[in-house]
């Protein structure tokens, strides 16, 4: 099926699973290859597993990468930003961005970091905080600054991920950017966490693709009559 070749109201009405994505031949492919090289030249092992999922995110204590399905495809890409006013990731740099963040919580759940006491005395603890409601400081110097909305306030795991983010980045310069800054002694730790597990064969190697698109039975329609009340808040 020809997806550039249908309405709107058509292309509502697939259940999300018949639309066969792949990252494969997508424009996510090269962007999926610069994350490795990224990782390759930290001297990092793991290759987070990418798969098309609903949203952004990896899963629970899995070292893998879920991308919005929408991305795989530009028509999808179009009826997003109808539907919802903005595409998440939806040109390079902004994805790469969100890659690199993902990447961060992969990367900690492969390797279990967040059982270390350090990372915890420096992020904080998994439990007592949710991400989708947090109280901004903008000017607090403790955390780094990457994704939108200072990200990585909204919980320790964030915060780690945004570090990781900035960490990896090969245009952040973050000795300078951050010098004089409490994020730095996040960004400094991390960077010799990373050099202690380059080279290593992560401690987790699979997990399941939770939310996968090629399982999702529901419609287009029902996707977004569900999604966006959640995000209703941020909506143009």
């Amino acid at each position: 099926m020809k997806l550039s070749a249908i309405s709107d109201r058509e292309l509502l009405a697939l259940p999300i699973r018949d639309l066969h994505l792949s990252i494969e031949h997508s424009e996510l492919e090269p962007r999926v290859r610069r994350l490795y090289r990224e990782l390759a030249r930290k001297g990092l092992a793991i290759r987070p597993v990418c798969y098309l999922g609903d949203e952004w995110f990896s899963p629970e204590d899995t070292p893998l990468i879920s991308i919005p399905f929408y991305l795989a495809h530009p028509r999808l890409k179009a009826l997003e930003r109808k539907m919802m006013g903005e595409v998440e990731g939806g040109d390079a740099r902004s994805c790469m961005r969100l890659l690199r963040h993902e990447c961060g919580h992969a990367v900690e759940h492969a390797y279990r970091l967040h059982t270390r006491a350090r990372r915890r005395a420096l992020f904080g603890s998994r439990g007592g905080y949710h991400p989708d409601r947090y109280r901004k400081r903008p000017r607090s110097r403790s955390y780094v600054r990457y994704l939108p909305d200072l990200y990585a306030q909204a919980h320790p795991d964030e915060d780690f991920a945004e570090t990781f983010a900035v960490w990896l980045d090969p245009d952040s310069r973050w000795r300078s950017r951050y010098r004089g800054w409490k994020a730095l002694e996040k960004l400094e730790y991390l960077d010799a966490l990373m050099e202690e597990v380059a080279g290593q064969a992560p401690k987790v190697k699979r997990g399941f693709r939770e939310y996968s698109a090629n399982r999702m039975a529901m419609t287009l329609e029902s996707f977004y009559r569900q999604r966006r009340p959640r995000v209703a808040r941020r909506l143009p």
